[in-house]
């Protein structure tokens, strides 16, 4: 057997979709990284969603303005940053959900493991919901 020098030293970019349906080890391997990858993005949404929040609540405390002044808030200071401390957050939370959302419907297409990534939506969804509806009403009604 004789080795064609360009072809079989040719460098790969890892697995081809005909390696993954020859090997079941290889797809094992594939579905389990997409569930670990889909649990650490559904646990790494909410805290990344509270750091932007307590980064936005920091600029507005160094800020300062008419709420904190007046002895009514010590974080919020002003119209501006009770509009932003629930708008900035809310918008990574709506990010990370529809990001699960498009990463679900492309494992889908491309016949891999979707499921986790489906289950990794459902807690997002609800925390996206419960951030919107619970801090959200701060930009509606404000510190009045």
């Amino acid at each position: 057997m004789q080795l064609d020098p360009v072809l079989d030293y040719a460098p790969r970019k890892g697995a081809s979709a005909l390696d993954y349906e020859a090997d079941p080890l290889l797809r094992l391997e594939r579905n389990n990284s997409s569930t670990r990858q889909a649990i650490i993005y559904a646990f790494s949404i909410p805290p990344l969603t509270f750091l932007t929040a307590f980064v936005v609540a920091m600029i507005s405390r160094t800020q300062s303005g008419p709420l904190c002044d007046a002895g009514t808030s010590d974080w919020i200071c002003s119209r501006t940053y009770e509009i932003l401390f629930p708008v900035i957050p809310g918008l990574v939370t709506l990010g990370g959900t529809l990001g699960a959302a498009w990463i679900t419907y492309r494992r889908w297409a491309r016949y891999e493991r979707w499921r986790p990534w489906l289950a990794a939506l459902w807690p997002l969804m609800l925390f996206t919901l419960a951030w919107t509806t619970g801090v959200g009403t701060m930009a509606v009604i404000g510190s009045s």
